[in-house]
C-alpha cells in the first residue's frame, strides 16, 4: 500500500557504491505491515523468535522477527511484562542488533511502525539493546535512518508521504539520541554536515576524512541536491557536539 514507499531500509555501510541492490522498500513494506497486524500481544513471549534465529537469519527474515518483537516493546493496557520477560526480550533484541542484517531488519520495521509514535521515550528494553550494540556497526545505520527519511520529505510531493517520511525521521532521531555522546555519532554527523555544507569547511583528523569520503559517496549515490542537503544538515546538527538536551 501507500506505506511501502516510505519504508527506510538502511543499506550496508560497506557497500555504499552498490546501494540500490540493498534497498527493497516495497517488499519490506507490504511484508512487515501484514506481520505486525498478525502479531498480537496476546501471544506474549511465545511469539518471540529464538536468539539463534535473530543472530543468523538473513535480512528478509529479520523483518518478520522485528514484527514479532515490536508489539512486545509497546505493551497495551495491562500487558506489562515481568522482569523475567523483559530480560528474555532484551536477550533476543540484543542478539538481533549484533549484526548488520538484524539492525537493518529491525529498524526498517520499527521506524515506520505506529507504536513508536505513541510515546516520547524509547522503550527501556530497546534503549538498553541499542546502547549495548556494536557502535561501529550500529552508528552508520542509525545515521542513515535520520538522513534518508529527512531527504525524502522534500522529494515527496504527496502530503501523506511527506508526513510519513517526517514521522520516520523523528523516530530515527529518537534512536540516535540514545547514543548522542558517543564519539562515533559525533564523528559521523560532523562528516555528514561537512558533506552538506561543502568539503572545504574545516580540517579534521584522518578518521573524519575517511567518514567524509564515505558520506560523500552516499550522497552522490542518492543524488541529494541542495534542498535535501540543507534539511539533512539541520537534522544532524544537534548530534555534532555530543551535548545532551
Amino acid at each position: 500500500g501507500r506505506h511501502a514507499s516510505a519504508f527506510i531500509i538502511a543499506p550496508r555501510p560497506s557497500t555504499v557504491s552498490n546501494m540500490s541492490a540493498n534497498i527493497t522498500p516495497s517488499i519490506g513494506g507490504c511484508l512487515t505491515r501484514r506481520h505486525i497486524i498478525q502479531s498480537s500481544q496476546s501471544h506474549g513471549l511465545a511469539a518471540l523468535p529464538t536468539a539463534n534465529d535473530v543472530s543468523t537469519d538473513d535480512f528478509m527474515k529479520q523483518l518478520g522477527h522485528a514484527s514479532q518483537i515490536i508489539p512486545l516493546l509497546h505493551p497495551q493496557g495491562d500487558n506489562e511484562m515481568t522482569e523475567d520477560e523483559s530480560a528474555s526480550l532484551l536477550e533476543v533484541l540484543s542478539r538481533q542488533l549484533s549484526h548488520s542484517d538484524g539492525i537493518r531488519g529491525f529498524f526498517a520495521v520499527y521506524l515506520t511502525s505506529p507504536e513508536p509514535l505513541t510515546v516520547e521515550e524509547v522503550p527501556a528494553v530497546l534503549a538498553e539493546a541499542v546502547r549495548g550494540a556494536d557502535k561501529k556497526v550500529l552508528v552508520p545505520l542509525a545515521c542513515m535512518n535520520v538522513v534518508m527519511p529527512t531527504a525524502m520529505q522534500s522529494v515527496h510531493e504527496d502530503a501523506e508521504l511527506k508526513e510519513s517520511a517526517s514521522k520516520t525521521a523523528s523516530n530515527g532521531k529518537k534512536i540516535l539520541r540514545l547514543l548522542k555522546e558517543n564519539d562515533d555519532v559525533i564523528s559521523n554527523c560532523k562528516a555528514i554536515l561537512r558533506v552538506c555544507r561543502g568539503l572545504e569547511e574545516g580540517s579534521e583528523e584522518e578518521r573524519t576524512e575517511d567518514l567524509v569520503e564515505f558520506w560523500e559517496k552516499f550522497f552522490v549515490n542518492y543524488k541529494y541536491e541542495e534542498q535535501q542537503k540543507n534539511d539533512i544538515a539541520l537534522a544532524v546538527s544537534e548530534f555534532c557536539s555530543g551535548e545532551g538536551d
